[in-house]
């Protein structure tokens, strides 16, 4: 069967009509022409991105290795989590502690406020491999990597 103009690509399919491996190129698709529909996936949520599993399977999915918390105000004592971002704003001084380390886990202090932070080790953990918890005066900040019992918490 020959091709004719003005039919469909689905029209033509019904009809057994074959179009040969790599003609159809990003030069001949429209602009803005392929969708959801197209894809042949549903729609995923607010903020997700379309991934595949490497074998033609497409999904949405959200962010979540790697990505940090987002900011929080804290204004006393407080035991942080991995991928924490905390301003610290008390005009006294507390404690951060440390959430219980395993490696690759990080946490960001910032301290705006005029009261110094203490941050805590949480236990026999190390900072800088020293038994000893940390300072952070005003205006100072720190990102803490946990390495490994020996090191502990690693300031970057």
């Amino acid at each position: 069967m020959a091709y004719s103009k003005g039919r469909r690509l689905a029209d033509l399919a019904s009809t057994g009509y074959a179009i040969a491996d790599d003609k159809v190129t990003a030069a001949t698709i429209a602009d803005n022409a392929v969708d959801i529909a197209r894809l042949n996936v549903s729609d995923g949520s607010n903020g997700q991105f379309l991934k595949t599993n490497g074998s033609g399977t497409l999904s949405f999915a959200s962010i979540t290795a790697g990505a940090y918390t987002d900011w929080a105000i804290k204004t006393g004592t407080y035991t942080a989590v991995d991928k924490d971002q905390l301003i610290a704003n008390s005009g006294s001084a507390f404690t951060i502690t440390l959430p219980a380390g395993s490696a690759g886990a990080t946490v960001i202090i910032c301290n705006a406020g005029a009261g110094a932070v203490t941050v805590g080790r949480n236990g026999s953990q190390k900072i800088n491999s020293a038994a000893e918890d940390g300072t952070l005066a005003q205006g100072a900040s720190t990102q803490l990597v946990y390495v490994d019992d020996t090191i502990g918490w690693f300031e970057i």
